[in-house]
């Protein structure tokens, strides 16, 4: 096995290309990580093979992302912890669980928005994109971004008036621009500057 090795496994479900990885790099399943590159259907919507792309897992690296959230939250004086986990996307998922987990979903998530953006600079060299969440957020997160661009887009429809939300950073954005641009005669773009910006919606012109 050579150091830092990434290779590709395919199966007709995930359990068996993981099963494959294990076998080629002779490590435990908790020992490797992986992504998952594309599944394939059959017409009917059954699967017919998954690929993954594998590697084994450099518990050194993850231990400084530990001691480095460690600090954080001893810096910030926060009485929860930080849990890391693999998702079935190859992302690693960065939890914060406690009571006072609000700090980070204040101003629109903007503590948490923030601490993602700063462990995907420092840690890059883990080789997955790292995501923060915190008793959920982002996912009821997303539910609100999805009702709000759909509640926005019906009412610029209907008065002819565009409007201009509030800043983003750019997962939140894609949410809303996928919404606004599945709805028949309204659009979205992107404004501003830098990894945080505001969404225009705007109707479209009748030709």
């Amino acid at each position: 096995m050579k150091h830092n090795e990434k290779k590709e496994f395919e199966g007709k479900e995930l359990e068996i290309a993981l099963q494959e990885a294990e076998d080629y790099f002779g490590l435990p399943r908790e020992k490797l990580a992986y992504r998952i590159v594309k599944e394939k259907s059959s017409l009917f919507g059954r699967q017919r093979k998954i690929v993954i792309e594998a590697w084994a897992r450099d518990e050194t690296q993850e231990e400084d992302l530990k001691r480095f959230l460690e600090a954080l939250r001893e810096k910030l004086e926060l009485q929860g912890e930080f849990r890391c986990r693999d998702l079935r996307t190859g992302m690693l998922e960065v939890d914060y669980t406690g009571e006072d987990y609000y700090v980070f979903t204040e101003n629109h998530g903007e503590l948490l928005n923030a601490l993602q953006y700063l462990l995907n600079k420092i840690f890059p060299y883990i080789g997955k994109k790292i995501i923060t969440d915190t008793h959920h957020y982002r996912r009821h997160r997303e539910n609100y971004l999805r009702r709000l661009a759909r509640k926005v887009a019906e009412r610029v429809r209907e008065t002819g008036e565009e409007e201009l939300l509030f800043p983003m950073e750019p997962n939140e954005r894609r949410i809303v621009h996928t919404v606004v641009n599945s709805m028949e005669g309204v659009a979205s773009e992107s404004q501003g500057e830098g990894p945080i910006k505001r969404i225009r919606v705007y109707k479209l012109r009748d030709d």
